[in-house]
């Protein structure tokens, strides 16, 4: 009788390490929170535009954030769902999250750049998101 057919070799299962255990956090968090703002900044725009109007409210940038409009936070709303999808995606170690994460987290740079004309390109939005990108990538060999 051959024994090696009873009990196959075990292979040892990937493991996440620490460094993609704290970027996922983050970007559940970070992600999560951005994605339901854009949700509820979406579903309250005309809300939200008297309340500025009436009372006068001034939050530094927020009215030129306003100025892309609905489709401006729609479109937030997508890709940070698309961007914690891919986190969670790369928590349980599949490769295809850090796709959808990069790829998310590319076109919500280029979001405000795109619909707000005057809004100014940020160099630490660039920094902070290749930061991220480039530690999920150092990951990828932990990934199926």
């Amino acid at each position: 009788m051959n024994l090696e057919n009873i009990n196959p070799p075990q292979t040892e299962p990937f493991k996440r390490s620490d460094l993609l255990t704290i970027l996922c956090i983050l970007t559940f968090i970070g992600s999560g929170l951005a994605s339901f703002s854009n949700l509820f900044i979406y579903l309250s725009y005309e809300e939200m535009l008297t309340i500025i109007e009436d009372y006068k409210v001034e939050i530094p940038g927020f009215e030129m954030m306003m100025s892309g409009g609905k489709r401006f936070f729609i479109t937030g709303f997508i890709l940070y769902t698309f961007s914690w999808v891919g986190a969670l995606q790369m928590w349980k170690l599949k490769k295809i999250g850090f796709h959808l994460y990069t790829g998310a987290q590319i076109f919500i740079l280029l979001l405000p750049v795109i619909l707000i004309p005057s809004y100014p390109f940020s160099a630490f939005s660039l920094l902070f998101t290749g930061v991220f990108i480039a530690g999920y990538a150092l990951n990828l060999k932990f990934m199926k």
